[in-house]
């Protein structure tokens, strides 16, 4: 009986030993194209591609430019709130206003251009970052609409 008991666990310990030494790699690219997965029989992973480094680059740098903005002009209003204030300040300019309504009107543009700062100095670069700029802005106005 301890016989067959030993001999079971040399077998497992000899199989487990086995599979840590051989590693065949089998490279399969996801759908999405962010990650390229290595597969091997024990162990399984994950290499990051030069396109999902940049994204998280872009992030971290997102975030220190937000407080560097917070630090200098004070706490920032959301995407919508800024397009929306913004909007009504470019429909007024569009009337005829008198010189008091004017320098009034001005003084509020002021007001909401240091509250959105942050979207008035990210830049919008390639074709696809103002086209999805763009579709976000349209989306703002709609549901304020509603």
């Amino acid at each position: 009986m301890y016989l067959k008991i030993i001999s079971v666990i040399a077998v497992l310990f000899f199989s487990i030993t086995s599979c840590k030494n051989e590693i065949k790699h089998d490279i399969t690219t996801k759908t999405d194209k962010d990650t390229t997965e290595f597969k091997s029989d024990s162990i399984n992973e994950k290499k990051e591609s030069p396109k999902k480094i940049e994204i998280i680059n872009k992030k971290a740098e997102k975030v220190e430019n937000h407080i560097k903005i917070v630090e200098k002009y004070g706490e920032q209003w959301d995407f919508c709130s800024c397009v929306l204030k913004n909007d009504s300040i470019n429909k007024a300019f569009e009337k005829n206003l008198t010189d008091k309504q004017s320098e009034k009107l001005m003084a509020r543009w002021e007001f909401v251009e240091n509250k959105c700062k942050e979207f008035l100095t990210t830049p919008n670069t390639t074709p696809e970052e103002r086209e999805a700029h763009e579709l976000k802005v349209k989306r703002c106005l709609k549901n304020a609409r509603k």
